[in-house]
């Protein structure tokens, strides 16, 4: 049996990839010995923020299909689905706006999936219209929050600290 050109690269690409993988998951590949650097980036990839400590006051978000894009404060800026860790006990305001014109809301949910001490909002459809979602006291049990029309591709962890 021959192979073509394209049988041997993939077969390369699947090498290569079973070579790169482990050495991504050790650490390997990015920022050298100490790791620091490592942290931050896998953060970063992973809808960083967690672990960093939002202080209480306004948290902006855009509403897309495929995903909630952080907006402020600086440490969610620009990633999709951040990770938000709130200050239990303090009161903040999830602001976003619908940047594609589709039905959104954004809803705080715990473990059971279910809407905490009523914190959602009404499905609005206009592209640019802006809501703001005032959460008076974070408490333990919020987990997430969901954009209740797209619950599979728009929602983001909520940790508490």
């Amino acid at each position: 049996m021959t192979f073509d050109d394209s049988q041997s690269r993939r077969r390369i690409l699947k090498l290569t990839a079973a070579a790169t993988i482990p050495a991504a998951l050790a650490g390997c590949g990015n920022g050298g010995p100490g790791g620091e650097d490592n942290e931050t980036e896998n953060e970063t990839e992973n809808g960083g923020g967690a672990g960093e400590v939002i202080e209480p006051g306004e948290i902006e978000l855009g509403g897309e299909t495929q995903a909630w894009q952080g907006v402020a404060p600086d440490q969610i800026a620009d990633q999709e689905n951040p990770t938000l860790t709130l200050q239990e006990g303090e009161a903040y305001e999830f602001t976003w706006e619908n940047l594609d014109g589709q039905g959104h809301n954004i809803e705080i949910r715990d473990d059971n999936d279910e809407v905490v001490d009523g914190y959602e909002t009404e499905i609005v459809e206009e592209e640019g219209e802006t809501q703001t979602l005032e959460v008076d006291e974070v408490t333990s049990e919020m987990t997430q929050y969901v954009c209740e029309p797209h619950s599979g591709s728009m929602v983001g962890d909520i940790e508490v600290q």
